[in-house]
C-alpha cells in the first residue's frame, strides 16, 4: 500500500529540482499542539509564495528562486511569525515554527478568531468548533460537541434528550462521525442526552454539513470529525470539573520527545436516584464513564507516532420484583495508531490502523422468562494518505483504505434463539484530490472517489468539487458538490439510542445514494461582522426505511426483507449565518428555510411526505457578553413544529359470533406525516466567573436550560384501551438548572 501510494505521487514529481525547498511543523509555542491550516507565505522582489499546512500542521513550499525572501506564518488567534531567509540554489530547508497565542485585541476587548479560517473559505458547507468556544456556550450539565452543533442553521436535534444530528434534511445515520480519524456508530451516552465526546479532551472538530471532500466516504449526508488534545509538550497540567450530574478529570504533559494526555469522565447520579427510591417508587439505577488517551512521539525528525484510544460504557438495572428486571449495557471502544513520515520536503506520509467496537445488551426477565437481545459492529481499518506539495498553486493528496466489518445480532426468548445474524463484509476505497489556486483569491479542489463493498459486489466512482472566488476584498463566492453512497443502515427506535443497531445492505437492494450541490456567498465588511448564506439542493435515490409490517419473530434477514427499499426523496433550503465576532459582545443569529420530503412505493400509497425532522422554519439566537470576571451567555431557538401522523378516525370491531364489541378499539391513520406538532422555543441562560482557588485558575458556573419552563411537544400516542380517552401528547424537559466549577492546574 505505500509502495503503491508513493509511486502514484513520484509520478507527479518533476524530474529535477531546481530550485530550494522550504519545509517544517507549525505549533503553538505554549503547548507544543499542531496547527492545521495555516498559511505560510514568501515574499520576495517576484511573484509571492504560499502554502497551507496540513491537519497535522505540516507544511512545504517548493521551486523557490534563489534570492532574499521574507518568511511570514498567518494564524488566527497568534502573532504572527516573520523571518529573513536566503536561498542560494536546490538546498532542502526544514524550519520549525512556534507561534505565540495573542488574542487580536479591538476596542480593548479580547476577541475570539476562527484558527480554520482557510479551510472555511475553500470549503463550502464548512464549519470549525474550538473546545474553548465550545465551553462557553449554554447547555445542560456540561458543554456538548453534538448539542452545541444543534444551534447551528443547517442542524436539527429530534427533541431535548438527543444528540442525534438531522443535518440539512438526513438523518442521523447519514452522517459520518469519527473521533481522531476512527468511526463511532453511536457516540451518545444517557439515551442521547449526551454524547461520547468529553469537552475537556475535545482539541477541536471539523463539520462538512454537505458536499464534503473526496477523503471522506460512505455517507450520504455529512461528515463530523473530531480530534482528541495532543497533550502539552511543553509542560504539566490538569483541568476538569464537578457539576450536579458528572465529574471529569484532564491530565496531560511531555514526555520524552512528545506528549500524552488522559481523560476520564463518570456520572455520580446513583446516590440521588436511591434517594427517590422507595418501596412505591420504582427508579433504576444508572451511570455512565468514558475514557480518552493518547501518545504522540517524535522518533525521529522525519518520524512521529500517534496512539490514541477511547472507552466507554452506558449501564442501566431496573428491578422491579425478583421475577422481573430489567437491564442495558451499551458502550463504544476504539482504539488508533498512526505513523506520520516525511518522505521528502514536498512528500507528507500518514498511515494508521485502526479499530472500533459498538455493541449494546439488553437483557430482561418477566416472571422469570429470559429474553436477550444483543447486537455489535466490529471493523477493522488499515488507511494511508499522502500530501504532495507540488507547488505554490497545487497541492495533491491520494489515499487508500480498507475496511473489514463483523456485525452481529442476536435474539433469545427463554433460552430459545430466534435469530443469529452475522456478516462479516469488507470496503476498499481510493482517492484523490488536487487543491489548485489558479490565481491569487480564487482556490479550486478537485477530487475523486471509487469504492468496492463486497456486500453484493458494488463498485462506485464519486466526483467530488468545491469552487471559492473572492469577488472583492470583502466579498467571496462559493460552490461545491459530488455524489456519495451509502452501504450500512441504521435501524433506530428515535426514542432510547441503546437499542439502535447497524446493519449492512447486501445484494438484494441497492446502496443509498446522494447528490448534492451548494452555492455560497460570503461579506466579510469587517473583522467583527461577517454574513453567509448558503443554499443546498440534495437528491436521494434507494433509500431504506425499517419495515414495521415484518412479525418480530420473522427468521427473514435479507435487507428486502427487512427494510421498505426502493425509496426516493430531496432536501432543499437556503441558510443564514450573521456572526458578531469581536467586542465584548459576541454571537450569532443563524436561520434556516427548508424543505424535506420521501417517496416510498409502498408507504403512504406511494405519494410524497415529509420526514418527522422536516423544519420549514429554523432559528436560533447565540450571544454572549463578557466584563471583567463574569460571563453571560443565552440561546433562543425556534423551530416548526415537528410531523406526525394522525389519527383520522377511530373504530371498533364486533364479533360475528357473539355479537359483542372487541375490547379495544383501532386507529386508522391519515396521510404519512400530514400534521404538526407546536411550534418549538426555548431560552437557555448561563453565568460564570472566574476566580482562584487554591492559588489556581477556577471557574463557577450556573445552567439553566429552557428557562421560561416551555414544554415543547414530542409525540402524541393514542389509547386505544379507552374510547372516551383523548389522544396524548407526550412533553419534553421542564426547566433544568445545574451548578457546578470548572479547574485547572
Amino acid at each position: 500500500m505505500r509502495r503503491t501510494l508513493f509511486a502514484f505521487m513520484v509520478a507527479l514529481m518533476p524530474l529535477q529540482v531546481s530550485a530550494a525547498t522550504l519545509s517544517g511543523f507549525i505549533r503553538d509555542k505554549g503547548s507544543g499542539e499542531s496547527l492545521p491550516y495555516a498559511s505560510v507565505v514568501l515574499k520576495w522582489d517576484g511573484p509571492m509564495l504560499g502554502a497551507l499546512s496540513n491537519v497535522d500542521g505540516y507544511y512545504a513550499i517548493k521551486h523557490i528562486p534563489p534570492g532574499v525572501y521574507t518568511l511570514v506564518v498567518f494564524y488566527i488567534g497568534y502573532t504572527n511569525f516573520q523571518d529573513t531567509l536566503r536561498f542560494e540554489g536546490a538546498e532542502e530547508v526544514q524550519r520549525e515554527i512556534s507561534l505565540t497565542p495573542e488574542p487580536i485585541v479591538a476596542e480593548e476587548v479580547v476577541v475570539e478568531a476562527d484558527p480554520y479560517e482557510e479551510e472555511r473559505v475553500v470549503q463550502t458547507g464548512f464549519v470549525a468548533l474550538e473546545a474553548q468556544k465550545l465551553r462557553e456556550l449554554p447547555s445542560v450539565g456540561e458543554p456538548d460537541v453534538l448539542r452545541s452543533l444543534q444551534l447551528l442553521p443547517g442542524i436539527q436535534s429530534a427533541s431535548d434528550i438527543s444528540t442525534g444530528l438531522y443535518i440539512r434534511g438526513g438523518g442521523p445515520d447519514q452522517t459520518l462521525i469519527l473521533l481522531d480519524q476512527i468511526p463511532l456508530y453511536n457516540p451518545s451516552h444517557a439515551f442521547g442526552f449526551f454524547s461520547t465526546f468529553n469537552p475537556d479532551a475535545i482539541k477541536g472538530m471539523n463539520l462538512h454539513k454537505g458536499a464534503y471532500p473526496a477523503r471522506y466516504g460512505g455517507r450520504l449526508g455529512a461528515v463530523l470529525d473530531v480530534q482528541n488534545r495532543d497533550g502539552n509538550r511543553k509542560d504539566f497540567q490538569g483541568t476538569g470539573g464537578v457539576s450536579l450530574i458528572s465529574g471529569r478529570l484532564t491530565l496531560e504533559g511531555p514526555v520524552r520527545k512528545g506528549s500524552w494526555m488522559v481523560s476520564g469522565r463518570r456520572t455520580y447520579m446513583e446516590p440521588i436516584l436511591s434517594l427517590i427510591r422507595n418501596d412505591s417508587t420504582d427508579v433504576p439505577s444508572y451511570f455512565f464513564y468514558d475514557l480518552n488517551a493518547k501518545l504522540n512521539q517524535d522518533l525521529t525528525e522525519r518520524d512521529k507516532l500517534m496512539l490514541s484510544g477511547y472507552f466507554g460504557r452506558d449501564d442501566l438495572d431496573f428491578d422491579l420484583d425478583e421475577e422481573t428486571f430489567f437491564n442495558i449495557r451499551w458502550g463504544n471502544s476504539a482504539f488508533t495508531g498512526r505513523w506520520t513520515h516525511v518522505f521528502s520536503p514536498a512528500v507528507f506520509g500518514n498511515f494508521m490502523v485502526a479499530g472500533s467496537k459498538y455493541t449494546s445488551t439488553i437483557s430482561l426477565s418477566i416472571f422469570k422468562t429470559p429474553i436477550l437481545f444483543f447486537n455489535s459492529i466490529r471493523d477493522v481499518t488499515v488507511k494511508g494518505d499522502l500530501d504532495y506539495f507540488a507547488s505554490s498553486r497545487h497541492a495533491l493528496t491520494a489515499g487508500v483504505l480498507a475496511t473489514w466489518y463483523d456485525f452481529t445480532f442476536k435474539q433469545v426468548f427463554n433460552q430459545e434463539s430466534l435469530l443469529d445474524l452475522q456478516e462479516r463484509p469488507f470496503l476498499f476505497a481510493f482517492y484523490a484530490q488536487d487543491l489548485w489556486q489558479p490565481y491569487s483569491g480564487t482556490s479550486v479542489r478537485l477530487g475523486v472517489r471509487s469504492n468496492y463493498f463486497s456486500e453484493g459486489e458494488r463498485f462506485q466512482v464519486e466526483p467530488r468539487f468545491s469552487l471559492s472566488h473572492q469577488l472583492k476584498s470583502d466579498m467571496r463566492v462559493k460552490l461545491g458538490g459530488g455524489f456519495y453512497h451509502q452501504y450500512l443502515q441504521l435501524v433506530t427506535t428515535e426514542g432510547f439510542s441503546g437499542g439502535d443497531f447497524w446493519m449492512p445492505l447486501d445484494h438484494t437492494v441497492q446502496p443509498g445514494r446522494s447528490w448534492q450541490g451548494v452555492a455560497g456567498f460570503e461579506w466579510e465588511p469587517s473583522r467583527r461582522y461577517q454574513l453567509s448564506l448558503e443554499g443546498y439542493y440534495t437528491d436521494l435515490v434507494n433509500l431504506v426505511v425499517l419495515d414495521n409490517r415484518v412479525a418480530v419473530d420473522s427468521e427473514e434477514t435479507t435487507s428486502d426483507d427487512v427494510f421498505v427499499s426502493g425509496g426516493k426523496g430531496f432536501a432543499t433550503g437556503v441558510e443564514v449565518f450573521l456572526q458578531r465576532r469581536t467586542g465584548a459582545l459576541t454571537g450569532w443569529v443563524g436561520y434556516t428555510l427548508g424543505w424535506t420530503r420521501r417517496r416510498f412505493a409502498e408507504l403512504n400509497q406511494g405519494r410524497w411526505f415529509p420526514p418527522k425532522y422536516d423544519r420549514r422554519h429554523d432559528l436560533s439566537f447565540v450571544t454572549s457578553y463578557k466584563v471583567g470576571r463574569w460571563s453571560f451567555g443565552a440561546n433562543l431557538l425556534y423551530g416548526t413544529g415537528q410531523a406526525y401522523t394522525p389519527a383520522s378516525v377511530r373504530y371498533t370491531l364486533r364479533s360475528p359470533a357473539t355479537g359483542a364489541f372487541l375490547k379495544d378499539d383501532f386507529v386508522l391513520p391519515a396521510d404519512r406525516n400530514s400534521a404538526r406538532l407546536l411550534p418549538y422555543h426555548r431560552v437557555d441562560l448561563n453565568i460564570k466567573r472566574r476566580f482562584r482557588l487554591f492559588g489556581s485558575e477556577a471557574e463557577a458556573f450556573l445552567q439553566v436550560f429552557n428557562v421560561y419552563n416551555r414544554r415543547n411537544e414530542w409525540f402524541v400516542q393514542y389509547d386505544t384501551g379507552d374510547p372516551e380517552t383523548d389522544p396524548e401528547v407526550i412533553k419534553m424537559l421542564p426547566i433544568v438548572p445545574t451548578l457546578g466549577i470548572n479547574f485547572a492546574f
